[in-house]
Parts: C-alpha cells; structure tokens; sequence
C-alpha cells in the first residue's frame, strides 16, 4: 500500500515539474514586443514617453490636448475612452488665450514597431462643436519635421 501511495505521489511530482517547465520554456521563447501591450505617444516629446493609458495627449503642438484621467479599454489591437478635449482660443495670441473644452472620445489603432516597442498609429477623435467632429490622426513626421507627432484632420 505504501509502494502505490509513493508511486502515485512521485507521479504527480513529475507532472507537475513537466507543467512547469512548458511554462517556463514559453516565457523565456517569447519576445518582449509580442507580450507587452502597445503604447501610444503623447505627441509633445516625440518617441520618448511612449505608454499605455495616457493621462494627456497633445495633437499638433500644445494648445490642443486632451484629457484621459481612464481608459476604458487597451488591448493589443485598440483602445478607446471618453475624456476632455482642450482648445486655446489663441486670442489675441496663444499665450494670452484661453481654453475651451469639449466632451471627447477617442480610440487609437494601427499597430506598428519601433525600436522593438509596439504602438498605435492611428488615432480617431470625436467631439460635439455645434455638430458631430470626427478626426482621424496618423502618428507620423511630417516633411521638415524633426519629431513625429499625431497628424490628421477631418474625416
């Protein structure tokens, strides 16, 4: 009886030890890029900063940004939220303006790599202005640029 009870539990030992060890050699074959989630860029500081989740993400230079305090979902293909969209009146000059702000959802998608970090690349933002605003944004450098930055306009 003692003999089965040892042949049993040396059994389990091995099944597990065989668990583990998939596990392991699975973890250590896979790549950084293909586990982590993509990132996306603020667009104020070019390819540094990038991260999931933004609080803030600036679109063309910094007098218009919106606000995302939560993500209501990213995953490894999209991401979407509500949040704020602030404009400066740029009135009588943009130092001196002020800010308005819209209500906002926004969504990125279009995966790509850079430097082994995968991002998104397309941006889509929707606000109420008098009517229904939709822009589609591209994370790219524009011709003279020196830094990429989310680029876009009215879809």
């Amino acid at each position: 009886m003692k003999g089965n009870f040892f042949v049993g539990l040396a059994a389990i030992v091995v099944a597990v030890a065989a668990g583990l060890a998939v596990i392991a050699l699975r973890t250590v074959g896979a790549s950084p890029t293909s586990m982590a989630l993509p990132v996306a860029y603020n667009g104020a500081e070019g390819w540094s900063q990038g991260q999931a989740r933004l609080p803030v993400i600036y679109i063309g230079e910094s007098n218009v940004f919106v606000r995302t305090p939560h993500w209501s979902g990213w995953s490894g293909s999209s991401a979407f939220t509500r949040g704020e969209l602030w404009v400066n009146t740029c009135t009588p000059n943009c130092s001196a303006g002020h800010y308005h702000t819209y209500p906002a959802r926004l969504s990125f998608s279009g995966v790509a790599v850079h430097n082994g970090v995968k991002y998104f690349t397309r941006l889509r933002l929707r606000y109420w202005h008098g009517h229904q605003r939709d822009y589609v944004l591209s994370w790219n450098t524009l011709p003279g640029a020196t830094m990429p930055g989310w680029n876009g306009g009215p879809r």
